[in-house]
């Protein structure tokens, strides 16, 4: 990988205006490594325009620590512009569709490269993070200039306690490894853990339906459906409902679950994880993707729902033959 290392540097000497963006409904990965690679860049160019871009989701407005965590800027930003897309599979689901408009594109990725799109491409789908991508830009290229900073450590750390699900998903010696170094820079990663795992009162009251109202099947499969009418009642304001997908999981016979949330439209969201069978390639089929154990998709009907949850049945039951 060094050479993608060395080309991704080179670009990013080329330019004096660099644009970061991420994905739709962020995550903390999606922030943590956006916001880390700016502020690697930052400290390493000083004399550069370096902008990320994005909707600002409420309920993760604590990542900034007090600060915005998206830069408002004109159209003409991109007319001589790097762009560069991190933790983003496919060019649909990046945020902020002015990233066209930049001369140049780089995506940084660990999700499965089915839908290649930009001028460079670093994808690393065994990686747990792309905050772990950015952390090894970062390491490859330190002796050419790049700087680490006590907030981009933060950030990145953010992104992978994200997506390793508090190291729940991904055990790989790499990921902890690149954590233990991040702490080493001293932020306060308590604060970090505790913003991250405090819920309010209703919150609370919110996971304890799901855990009462999941439906476990014999083949070990667990999943809920959320009724918009329903998720409204409970008055989570800027929450999100996020944080009830590991809510089945702790179920001790639930070998893969769904949680089925209703938009405004009348689609539902489906979050779909597994302890064992792979389940990215179902969500493809169902408008999503993602990771083998972790991924979403979309279902347009109870219809939709039905079908996904046939599937993943079937998959549970084919793997215990």
């Amino acid at each position: 990988m060094a050479k993608i290392h060395e080309d991704i540097l080179e670009q990013i000497k080329r330019y004096d205006t660099i644009i970061i963006h991420r994905h739709q409904r962020p995550d903390p990965d999606a922030y943590g490594s956006q916001l880390g690679l700016q502020a690697i860049l930052k400290a390493s160019f000083p004399e550069k325009k370096i902008y990320a871009v994005g909707k600002e989701i409420p309920g993760l407005a604590w990542i900034g620590d007090g600060q915005p965590i998206a830069d408002e800027i004109p159209d003409a930003a991109y007319k001589k512009a790097l762009v560069i897309v991190c933790d983003t599979a496919n060019d649909p689901r990046i945020d902020d569709q002015r990233w066209r408009n930049g001369l140049e594109v780089v995506k940084i990725d660990h999700h499965p490269n089915v839908e290649p799109y930009g001028d460079w491409q670093w994808v690393e789908d065994e990686t747990s993070a792309t905050s772990v991508l950015i952390y090894k830009f970062y390491e490859a290229l330190k002796d050419q200039g790049l700087k680490m900073t006590k907030e981009a450590a933060r950030f990145l750390y953010i992104g992978i306690i994200g997506d390793t699900g508090r190291f729940l998903y991904s055990l790989d010696q790499e990921t902890f490894d690149v954590a233990g170094q991040l702490i080493n820079y001293g932020f306060d990663y308590q604060k970090v853990y505790n913003a991250m795992t405090t819920l309010s009162e209703n919150a609370v009251k919110f996971s304890g339906y799901v855990m009462q109202h999941t439906n476990v099947l014999p083949s070990g499969f667990g999943y809920v459906v959320l009724k918009r009418d329903l998720i409204d009642s409970f008055d989570l304001g800027n929450a999100g409902t996020s944080f009830v997908v590991s809510i089945p999981s702790r179920i001790d016979r639930v070998k893969a679950w769904a949680i089925f949330e209703e938009q405004e439209n009348g689609d539902y969201r489906v979050r779909l994880r597994s302890r064992s069978v792979v389940i990215n390639t179902i969500a493809q089929d169902f408008d999503g993707g993602g990771h083998p154990m972790a991924s979403g998709a979309w279902a347009y009907s109870e219809a939709d729902i039905q079908k996904v949850i046939d599937r993943v049945d079937a998959a549970l039951k084919a793997d215990q033959d």
